[in-house]
């Protein structure tokens, strides 16, 4: 059998192998150690883009965006606002600025952010429906709720002609004409809100009663659309809340409101909806 040399050399021999052992195993330790961080760290790298992405949706889910779409009276235009339009939008703005009270839950405050759309003139049988649709198409984040009110240019032949003969079927169209405005909101995935048309000047006067006939049956339309609807449309029941002759100083001109009569309208709409927000 072949043997270690005696002696130094072999004393020699034991040592280096020893060392030589040592060396390999620490060696290994350090890959180990080495892979641990390694892995440690992408675990957080990991973990922090995790919560990140979950505070960005967080933050995401607590915007709720609502569109004020409409006429005239979305866009707070009028004789008494002819120098600067106050739309009621702005009031609701700080009305929701200050909702403590949300179906999100107490312990998160959502941030409201309104956009006024409101087109004087506009009437809602074939001029609307084609501009609330490319509105919500083009979108970058989608609304959850769209407020709507329509209907007043529609009526304007009645004031023009007060011998037309108030007609049922002219109701049911101009009706038709802001359901179709509501659909297509739902479509996109937004909540409604059926604002009802406010007076005008020669209703409150009695000088209009074909006009105020229609007028008052779409308003039944609307709140009979809203009672069948209830998941996905609430009422602003703004006729019922402001009316002539009785409320005549929140008016600047025989259609529109003053200043007072948009903030008015703010609140009414803001009471319909601070429960379904």
């Amino acid at each position: 059998m072949n043997q270690l040399p005696a002696g130094k050399d072999s004393n020699y021999t034991l040592r280096a192998l020893l060392h030589h052992f040592n060396k390999l195993r620490t060696k290994e330790t350090r890959l180990k150690v080495f892979t641990f961080y390694v892995i440690l760290v992408l675990l957080v790298v990991s973990i922090l883009y995790t919560l990140r992405f979950a505070l960005q949706q967080a933050r995401t889910e607590r915007v709720i965006r609502v569109l004020c779409f409409g006429d005239s009276l979305t866009a707070g235009s009028g004789k008494a606002t002819r120098r600067r339009h106050h739309p009621y939008s702005a009031k609701l703005q700080e009305r929701f600025d200050n909702h403590d009270n949300t179906v999100l839950g107490p312990s998160i405050r959502p941030v409201f952010r309104l956009e006024n759309a409101g087109i004087p003139g506009e009437r809602a049988q074939d001029e609307m429906f084609p501009r609330l649709y490319q509105t919500l198409k083009r979108a970058r984040a989608k609304y959850r709720w769209v407020i709507i009110l329509g209907g007043t240019n529609d009526m304007k032949k009645y004031r023009q002609n007060v011998a037309l003969s108030a007609d049922i079927e002219d109701s049911k169209s101009i009706f038709n004409a802001l359901v179709n405005l509501h659909n297509i909101s739902h479509t996109f995935g937004a909540k409604t809100v059926a604002v009802t048309i406010p007076d005008r000047e020669c209703e409150g006067s009695g000088t209009c009663l074909n006009l105020k006939e229609t007028h008052l049956k779409i308003n039944e339309l609307l709140k009979e659309f809203c009672s069948r609807n209830k998941e996905k449309v609430i009422l602003a029941d703004l006729a019922s809340e402001v009316f002539l002759p009785r409320d005549e100083r929140l008016w600047g001109d025989p259609v529109h409101f003053n200043k007072q009569g948009y903030e008015k309208m703010a609140d009414v709409i803001y009471n319909s909806m601070k429960q379904h927000v």
